[in-house]
């Protein structure tokens, strides 16, 4: 009866960001933009608290150089999920790799990131787990 309502398929929905979680790592990831002459290789993702929310900071290194950018999490007061991230054509091209949106490349300027952005980033090892906990943490609120 269960299978034939579909509560199979509902389960997997509600519980593919935990079933996906920290499965892929980012490290040694080279994303490229050859029409800008952009390659970079990403060298660490890492969520760290600050004042009760996760922040994100993505290491990439472009040319030798290593170079960072990093943005909070939070929660706006109709209960929305949300980040607010300043892009350039490389952080672009590195968040676009790691969130896997197209839509993101080649952005400029300050892009708000959704709770879809969240999941997709709690795939990557590291990162995971930390953002789910603090997602179910204030949907919980």
């Amino acid at each position: 009866m269960a299978k034939a309502r579909g509560l199979p398929e509902l389960v997997e929905e509600y519980l593919k960001p935990a079933i996906e979680a920290e499965t892929v790592d980012p490290r040694g990831l080279v994303v490229e933009e050859a029409e800008r002459g952009i390659k970079a290789v990403i060298r660490d993702v890492r969520v760290m608290r600050e004042g009760g929310r996760p922040r994100v900071i993505v290491e990439y290194e472009v040319n030798g150089v290593t170079k960072s950018f990093s943005f909070i999490w939070g929660v706006t007061t109709r209960g929305r999920v949300i980040a607010g991230v300043n892009l350039n054509d490389e952080r672009a091209l590195a968040l676009a790799a790691l969130l896997d949106d197209e839509t993101i490349r080649g952005k400029r300027n300050v892009v708000t990131l959704y709770a879809k952005h969240l999941f997709a980033l709690a795939r990557l090892k590291g990162v995971g787990w930390e953002l789910l906990s603090w997602y179910a943490g204030v949907m919980r609120e």
